[in-house]
């Protein structure tokens, strides 16, 4: 579960062992995507037994969501970023007031992790969310989900709100207060129908 020690510093969930160095933001024509991030791995961790994989998480003009395309299913090395990819979702994370969009790969000892990591700030508050992703029996599936909002609160004591789901065990810890989340199936979990406000859309996190 991701236990940052600062608001706005990285802090992956679980004590990194393998970090994937992010690319420096490339801006293409402007008819054509800004590619924020790349991160490339294999699924099964440092024993590299498992399928490759680059990931690319992108800016689609016009619009305030980030698109994650993900090219698989490579077990000689890490697939290029071409053809149809395997995985595409232009939902998977909202850009709007984002300061910083990067992808993190990282060994958890039981295969790799690949985080999608929004730093945001605006006039009211700022904060930092990250969606975290397996590649499990075919399916890419979302396995946990942080949130950290804190809010300037003018004339008022500042104040923040911190949801941390883990939903390979269905649990919730808003605030510091744990609840067991309503089990579901693992198809719900399928990282192609995730949305930047999944988790509290689906009663995972809550708005209060």
């Amino acid at each position: 579960m991701v236990t940052p020690d600062q608001p706005l510093e990285p802090a992956p969930m679980r004590p990194l062992t393998a970090l994937v160095p992010v690319l420096a933001l490339m801006t293409l024509p402007a008819t054509a995507e800004t590619l924020l991030s790349e991160a490339t791995g294999n699924w099964a961790g440092a024993s590299n037994q498992g399928f490759y994989f680059r990931a690319q998480l992108s800016q689609v003009p016009n619009q305030d969501k980030a698109r994650l395309v993900i090219w698989g299913g490579a077990m000689d090395g890490v697939p290029a970023a071409a053809g149809d990819p395997e995985f595409d979702n232009d939902q998977i994370a909202l850009s709007a007031f984002a300061t910083r969009q990067e992808l993190e790969v990282y060994d958890s000892g039981e295969g790799s992790i690949l985080q999608v990591v929004t730093e945001f700030a605006d006039e009211d508050a700022e904060g930092r969310s990250v969606v975290q992703m397996q590649y499990l029996d075919n399916q890419y599936t979302v396995v946990g989900y942080y949130h950290l909002s804190k809010f300037y609160n003018p004339g008022g004591e500042p104040f923040a709100y911190e949801c941390d789901v883990d939903l390979w065990n269905m649990v919730s810890i808003e605030n510091g207060q744990q609840r067991t989340l309503e089990p579901v199936g693992f198809e719900a979990l399928n990282a192609s129908d995730w949305t930047w406000d999944a988790a509290f859309e689906r009663g995972f996190c809550t708005r209060s």
